[in-house]
């Protein structure tokens, strides 16, 4: 069994996401926008702004996590009609997210029946683009926060802008700020955020991850009609896919973020999560774009590896053994650093210690059976298990890893 696992080539992919921070008039940053430029071609303009909206919110929440872009900050993304409406689920909480409308969009019944719904729900509202439409007046009354361009308008225009959206008792965002003389008139007009090149031009954040696997999710959502399901049944069809492991990981500890919670294994990660957000977050996966279209070709094995863990470890760390094997084994993916990995993924310090420095019992059976992979018997004597013990855990999961993924996408393997 070769040391390292490799991922096909469309399995692993650099993430780029957009960042502007939004400042008071005391130029304090009190929130971040967070941008996505999709490159897509041959889509409707529909397709494209869904795609984009969707990459925008699996980068920040999934792959960098939205402690890592904005800290305790505010959050604001700009979201299209299908998310507004509700066709297409919103997967992340409203607490520290701030969602964009674009005054250029069709205002009917609909988006305003949508947007209520969010506001209900929780979210915080931001009309952006705001240029004194007659058609916007609606939503006026239903966003907190208004986005003016300030270039686009005369002194006039802005104070009329200005005066309009303060009687409507909403908080201004001017955007566009240059020069100080351009801060200061505005502030004069009551604008509490400002935006622009003078206080902080947009910056691109990148970092590389494991695409989920489409087919995965498609079979996930299929499982999740069922409304008596268990969801912590989903997890080792969860795990035979490293990318979305991660990804829930991440969106986990996001959800998490501020308070003394961190998460300590993929089960966990699934039970706080929960069915709703789960199926959400599926969805979006498939709008996101192409990935991998099988969970095979040796991701199979990363699997493998983490049931062994499991198996080999006392009772009471096996589920951080399994979530440090699916680390170990995503790192080798990405060709990244398990710390990388595991500081990415948010992940407690017991399964940190179990990664990388092979501690407590789960870090036991990871060392195990990373010497096992690698043929080496005496490094599995040392970790203090029988090779033939580890021998025999491995075989029993890889047969069951590969029983999985043939499962899942009806493939037979010899």
């Amino acid at each position: 069994m070769p040391a390292q696992t490799r991922a096909p080539a469309d399995a692993v992919r650099d993430v780029k996401v957009g960042r502007q921070g939004l400042y008071d008039v005391r130029r304090s940053l009190v929130a971040y926008e967070v941008l996505f430029h999709s490159s897509s071609s041959g889509e409707s303009g529909a397709e494209v702004g869904d795609r984009a909206t969707s990459q925008v919110i699996a980068s920040t929440f999934g792959t960098f996590g939205v402690d890592r872009i904005a800290g305790a900050r505010p959050v604001f993304i700009g979201f299209t009609r299908a998310f507004l409406t509700g066709i297409i689920p919103i997967p992340v909480e409203p607490a520290g997210v701030v969602v964009e409308i674009s005054a250029t969009m069709m205002v009917d019944a609909e988006l305003l029946a949508g947007v209520d719904q969010l506001r209900s729900d929780g979210y915080r509202l931001a009309l952006c683009d705001y240029r004194g439409q007659p058609e916007c007046s609606a939503l006026l009354d239903l966003v907190d926060y208004v986005r003016i361009d300030v270039p686009a308008h005369t002194g006039l225009e802005l104070a009329e802008l200005a005066a309009r959206v303060t009687g409507h008792g909403r908080a201004m965002i001017g955007a566009g700020i240059e020069d100080e003389d351009t801060l200061k008139r505005v502030a004069g007009l009551g604008f509490g955020l400002l935006q622009g090149p003078y206080l902080e031009k947009p910056t691109v954040l990148q970092r590389r991850t494991l695409s989920p696997t489409q087919l995965v999710c498609v079979r996930l959502l299929g499982q999740l009609a069922d409304p008596d399901l268990d969801i912590v049944r989903l997890e080792p069809a969860i795990g035979s896919d490293p990318g979305l492991a991660l990804r829930l990981l991440r969106t986990a500890n996001s959800a998490a973020a501020g308070t003394s919670r961190q998460i300590s294994s993929l089960r966990q990660a699934l039970v706080i999560i929960g069915p709703r957000r789960l199926r959400s977050w599926l969805v979006l996966i498939l709008l996101e774009g192409p990935s991998t279209t099988s969970p095979a070709d040796r991701l199979w094995k990363v699997l493998a590896r983490a049931h062994a863990c499991r198996s080999l470890a006392p009772q009471s760390a096996a589920d951080v053994a399994f979530t440090a094997g699916l680390l170990s084994g995503a790192a080798e993916l990405l060709g990244a650093a398990p710390h990388t990995v595991a500081e990415a993924a948010g992940v407690t310090q017991e399964v940190r210690d179990a990664l990388v420095s092979g501690l407590g019992g789960a870090g036991t059976a990871l060392h195990a059976v990373l010497a096992h992979e690698q043929d080496d018997d005496e490094g599995v004597r040392a970790s203090g298990l029988a090779p033939y013990d580890v021998s025999h855990a491995y075989l029993e999961s890889l047969s069951e890893s590969l029983r999985l993924v043939e499962e899942i996408t009806g493939a037979t393997r010899d």
